[in-house]
């Protein structure tokens, strides 16, 4: 039997709305110790912030984390997968494209994300935590 991603994805992750602000993404990220929050947008995934973006647009030093939104820092195209898909499958298209994680969907609702932690639970033979 192959693993699925849900047999290994982090469940219920934490989501952010896309009108947030970036300081709220920040407080957010470190309060669930994570890195990558899927984007909605009256429940719609829109995009994905990870931390990376938000180190990123600091960096140029015009951010405001005040003021900027979500939307100034996300990636709106995101890897999105089904449940039963191979987690094989899924983090050979991570690799190729350098992906840091893909969101788990179900009837257009984001269940789950697979990070490169989760992919290196699996290497390690470490059973993820159930939720966050």
């Amino acid at each position: 039997m192959k693993l699925t991603v849900e047999d290994v994805m982090t469940e219920q992750p934490v989501t952010i709305g896309r009108h947030q602000s970036l300081e709220v993404a920040h407080k957010m990220m470190r309060d669930n110790a994570c890195r990558h929050l899927p984007v909605l947008e009256h429940g719609e995934l829109v995009g994905i912030l990870s931390q990376r973006d938000l180190y990123f647009l600091e960096t140029l030093g015009r951010a405001d984390l005040e003021k900027d939104r979500i939307d100034d820092a996300m990636t709106q195209e995101c890897y999105a997968v089904a449940p039963g898909t191979p987690v094989e499958r899924v983090a050979s298209e991570m690799a190729e494209h350098r992906y840091g994680c893909a969101v788990v969907m179900e009837r257009d609702r984001v269940i789950g994300i697979f990070t490169t932690t989760d992919a290196l639970r699996v290497l390690a033979g470490v059973r993820p935590p159930r939720s966050r």
